[in-house]
């Protein structure tokens, strides 16, 4: 008689708990799996955005306030030499859409000569720059936005504005961006809205953010500060923020997410240990004799202790392998225009999150059958046939 045959015949004892229970780890681990996936996805976000060494710049108030365009100039000023600044590239909200479609993009007008400098992680061929310069048209689209409009290089493409005036503008694709924090961007011409702006009687200057491109992070930093002097108490007050922070920001207006997921796993961890030792010890409960019958037919104690071990384990990680797979398939196989949050990347199957619930899995197991396999350990023969008899 093997291990295998014991554990499996054990298992087969009582299907529906021992499928019940299975099922308990398998949902909680496919929570645990998904959520540390966001986290892994918000994390890459704000270390990527912390390596390109920008600062951004907005109004005091309210980031819908616009900034007068002066103060890109009075901002490049402060480094005439460029031995802390790249370049200054204002930006105006557009709130763009597809005509007929209730999604958003995340469309912004960009100051048309700074903007291959300040998003130079963009590698905007020259002949890319060539045609952003020159056709006024031109736009640059996220790879996730091409996918769910089907938009390609070289496409006329409509969007109209969620804002007042309501403008709608055709703009012509020039570059698809591969970027994974580029998934719904949408950037186009700042002189392109400011003469549609114009053309109905709309105040068309102004900016709602200023993009800062820093020459290292100390600069960044002694930036900041002089920024934020340099219009205190005036009008167009500003706060600066380094990039992580700003998106950092928009994480936290829609929830503390990375905080929940975390919470979630915590949660996760205590479910299914609770559950496991539950259905661990109603087991060990149920089968005293057949464990007394083991010893007394010469199955030495240690057997017995890792027959009631294994079980446990086998339970736990085959309940976490129910639920870590289908997560894992769902996010490789479902088109990532579904999965797109923002300006984050569509989360991937984590490597650590896939690793740390099989652990847990384990740990859980070991934690929950360690008790009853003790037990077993102890278990006197004659005593326990007495008892049950």
């Amino acid at each position: 008689m093997t291990l295998t045959y014991v554990l499996m015949q054990n298992l087969k004892r009582n299907p529906l708990r021992t499928s019940l229970t299975a099922v308990a780890f398998a949902l909680p681990m496919a929570i645990f799996v998904l959520a540390l996936s966001l986290v892994v996805v918000f994390a890459k976000t704000a270390a990527a955005a912390e390596r390109e060494l920008r600062l951004a710049v907005r109004s005091k108030v309210a980031i819908i306030n616009l900034l007068p365009d002066g103060v890109r100039r009075k901002i490049e000023e402060l480094d005439p030499n460029r031995e802390r600044l790249r370049a200054v590239c204002g930006m105006r909200w557009f709130g763009g859409r597809v005509p007929d479609s209730q999604s958003t993009l995340q469309s912004l007008a960009s100051d048309v000569d700074t903007f291959p400098i300040v998003y130079d992680e963009f590698a905007l061929t020259p002949e890319e720059i060539d045609l952003w310069q020159h056709e006024r048209r031109a736009a640059l689209a996220g790879r996730g936005a091409a996918e769910t409009y089907g938009w390609k290089v070289g496409d006329r493409v409509v969007l109209e504005s969620t804002i007042p005036p309501y403008l709608r503008l055709e703009f012509v694709i020039v570059r698809i961006l591969e970027r994974a924090s580029a998934t719904t961007v949408f950037y186009f011409r700042r002189d392109y809205l400011v003469d549609a702006l114009d053309a109905v009687g709309f105040p068309g200057s102004g900016c709602h953010i200023f993009w800062v491109k820093c020459q290292s992070a100390a600069a960044l930093h002694s930036l900041q500060t002089e920024i934020d002097a340099q219009f205190a108490n005036s009008p167009d007050e500003t706060k600066s923020e380094d990039e992580n922070a700003f998106v950092a920001g928009f994480v936290q207006a829609v929830g503390d997410i990375p905080g929940l997921a975390r919470a979630m796993a915590i949660v996760v961890v205590c479910i299914i240990a609770l559950v496991a030792g539950n259905n661990m010890m109603m087991s060990f409960r149920e089968r005293v004799r057949e464990l007394a019958t083991f010893k007394a037919l010469g199955f030495q104690a240690r057997r017995v202790f890792f027959i009631v071990l294994s079980e446990s384990l086998l339970l736990a990680l085959g309940g976490s392998l129910l639920g870590i797979l289908p997560v894992c398939a769902a996010l490789l196989l479902v088109p990532r225009k579904y999965l797109i949050y923002g300006a984050f990347s569509p989360p991937e199957p984590s490597g650590i999150a896939v690793a740390g619930s099989l652990a847990i899995g384990l740990v859980v197991g070991l934690a929950a059958g360690v008790w009853p396999a003790y037990q077993a350990l102890r278990l006197r023969t004659t005593d326990a046939l007495r008892h049950i008899a």
